[in-house]
């Protein structure tokens, strides 16, 4: 098996740029670019991430900045899974040096061992930043993370009719249903709950997305463009901004990771 992967990081209309995105052991936090294309053999180890500065926080950009830049320091000398933990003590230290208090972001990560299988794949997440996957087979997109909001903590059983109705309807939620109870913050007495690492076996030529939530508020991943078995990643990124165009209200920033057979 090897790896083949791009993503790109877009202001789209927002007035300023709050997502970073980590690949090839680089963090990128501009208003407009495409990654160059990479690709790995199963033996190499490797970590791609996003990360989404939450925009009522001032200079959250640099929280989203650090988090990808400890996550990145972090895989270049450790095989065991991060903390989350770990990473909300080293943002509160070093944005504490450059006097920046309260900057909040969310985050996923997709990464390959070299103590993993060929086939392996490990997630880590929190807040809304996700993880999405696309079968060849199946030739359908699937979300793998859960969001750590207000509305995924409630217990079902217990909703009134009226929270129920809305549930099952196809409108946006509340936003206090949409509220984050899961995010990195540079502040000391800020805690983050620590969460399992999911396992992910992928198949020849399924494609992984890790992405913030400017792609998926934009448009559902039901409505996604299919990945074609012969079409470059880069084709689809672009024809994928085409798409979201007209509906991007918020930073856009994906990195997508195809796995094709070796012969």
């Amino acid at each position: 098996m090897q790896y083949e992967m791009q993503g790109l990081t877009w202001q789209a209309r927002k007035q300023n740029q709050q997502d970073a995105i980590l690949i090839k052991n680089k963090v990128i936090c501009e208003k407009g670019r495409y990654s160059s294309l990479d690709t790995l053999k199963d033996n190499n180890a490797w970590c791609v991430a996003v990360a989404d500065g939450i925009s009522n926080q001032k200079n959250s950009d640099k929280a989203a900045i650090a988090v990808l830049e400890i996550i990145n320091e972090y895989y270049k000398h450790n095989l065991a899974d991060i903390r989350l933990s770990y990473i909300q003590e080293l943002l509160c230290t070093k944005l504490k040096s450059k006097s920046v208090v309260d900057a909040a972001t969310t985050m996923a990560l997709i990464r390959h061992s070299t103590d993993d299988e060929y086939n392996q794949i490990r997630i880590q997440s929190l807040g809304d930043s996700r993880v999405y996957y696309f079968s060849h087979q199946l030739e359908s997109w699937e979300i793998l993370t859960q969001d750590d909001n207000f509305f995924n903590e409630m217990d079902i059983a217990n909703l009134s009719k009226e929270s129920l109705a809305l549930l099952n309807s196809e409108q946006e939620l509340a936003s206090t249903y949409d509220t984050l109870t899961g995010y990195f913050c540079a502040n000391a007495l800020h805690e983050v709950d620590e969460k399992m690492t999911q396992i992910h076996i992928v198949e020849p030529n399924d494609v992984l997305m890790v992405c913030t939530d400017g792609v998926f508020d934009a448009i559902p991943h039901t409505e996604w463009p299919l990945i074609k078995l012969n079409q470059s990643l880069q084709e689809w990124l672009k024809n994928f901004v085409k798409i979201l165009t007209p509906f991007a209200g918020d930073n856009i920033s994906l990195v997508l990771i195809r796995a094709t057979a070796t012969e």
